[in-house]
């Protein structure tokens, strides 16, 4: 069967002959249209080319490795389910993929989530504000258990609080959506202690000056928005507890503001898995290899979604979607107490939304949450 590859593989029969002319079905079976298939391919072709040997007389081209990988990315189809389709051998399509996804992630990452710099973080200020009604806001950050089969010898590292095995996926967005930054690799029993939540605090994320807010004389720092799960700080704001925003309007008008902000968060996630079904299974894969994966995702989802900025008009397959909850949940609530000063920041910002930065409609939505 594998001998066939050329004559009955998927790559020969159904992408070259069938979908290569035809850009929406393409689209639908990859996710990625033809011309962004290409954007990536032509950064990682040169480190997928092999040339004949003994053993291999016809390696395998760029073009089909790229596709095994995607189209697991797509679907999450299982490595036997794809070396039926693509007449590889299963142990093959293993070494496959991970080979396309580090040549991804070493050519693309960089140049799809680069390092925020100061502006960047400014320009992102800037539209929370405008899209958001968010002042001095530079992302959100929201982090998630991603599913996976328990690792060999792992013990109990990858065990997570709902009783099953994850790694941890910590972001901060921007407001249209895309990764500002990602963290992946977290042990499922660790919380929002990752390199991002680190850099915050340690006050390395290039967050810009503290800014005077709209209409106000009131100078406060520039934050990032997380909720419940994430300890307050200088530059990162949470919601007040729920049993205090129950009974202080004011409070709740402040949940509420936040809130409307931080859900770019859970509209990426969204999205994310509308693209990659990948994470409505438990992910079977080494951990290391897992990582590149989730990896690999958050890559060709930016690339996904500056296509979409760019071009308002196409048509993209499904946005947000309703997260897989049975692998895809929230990280770990720690009741993590704060400093006085931390807690002044909060109540300028509430006090903020319940006087000059006021929007008409927030206290109906208030009530509501």
């Amino acid at each position: 069967m594998f001998k066939n590859r050329d004559t009955e593989g998927a790559f020969q029969i159904l992408v070259r002959r069938h979908l290569q002319c035809n850009d929406e079905k393409f689209r639908q079976y990859f996710r990625l249209t033809p011309v962004l298939f290409d954007y990536v391919l032509n950064h990682i072709r040169d480190d997928l080319t092999y040339k004949p040997y003994n053993r291999h007389k016809k390696p395998i081209c760029p073009e089909e490795k790229l596709c095994i990988l995607v189209r697991h990315l797509a679907t999450g189809e299982s490595f036997r389910s794809l070396a039926f389709q693509y007449r590889v051998s299963h142990s093959w399509i293993s070494v496959i993929i991970k080979e396309v996804a580090e040549a991804i992630i070493k050519r693309m990452f960089e140049l799809t989530i680069p390092s925020p710099t100061e502006n960047q973080l400014r320009q992102n200020s800037s539209q929370f504000f405008s899209k958001w009604n968010f002042p001095n806001c530079v992302g959100a950050i929201d982090g998630k258990h991603i599913r996976i089969k328990a690792p060999k010898r792992s013990g109990s590292l990858y065990f997570n609080y709902k009783e099953y095995y994850s790694i941890v996926l910590l972001a901060v967005v921007d407001a249209d959506c895309k990764f500002t930054a990602v963290d992946i690799g977290s042990y499922g029993r660790e919380g929002d202690a990752g390199i991002i939540g680190k850099m915050i605090k340690n006050n390395a994320f290039n967050i810009p000056a503290p800014k005077v807010l709209p209409g106000t004389n009131n100078v406060v720092p520039h934050v990032i928005v997380g909720d419940e799960a994430f300890a307050l700080h200088e530059n990162l704001m949470k919601p007040y507890p729920r049993q205090q925003s129950v009974h202080d309007q004011s409070k709740a008008v402040y949940n509420y503001r936040l809130s409307r902000a931080r859900r770019t968060t859970e509209n990426t996630f969204g999205i994310l898995c509308g693209y990659f079904r990948l994470f409505f299974l438990p992910i079977a894969t080494a951990p290391e290899t897992t990582d590149k994966l989730i990896t690999c995702a958050c890559i060709l989802y930016n690339i996904l979604l500056g296509a979409k900025v760019l071009a308002p008009g196409q048509k993209h397959f499904d946005d947000a979607l309703p997260l897989p909850t049975e692998n895809l949940i929230p990280i770990t609530e720690h009741n993590v107490g704060a400093k006085m000063n931390y807690t002044q920041i909060r109540e300028i910002f509430k006090n903020y939304f319940n006087g000059p930065g006021a929007v008409e409609w927030q206290h109906s939505y208030a009530m509501q949450h």
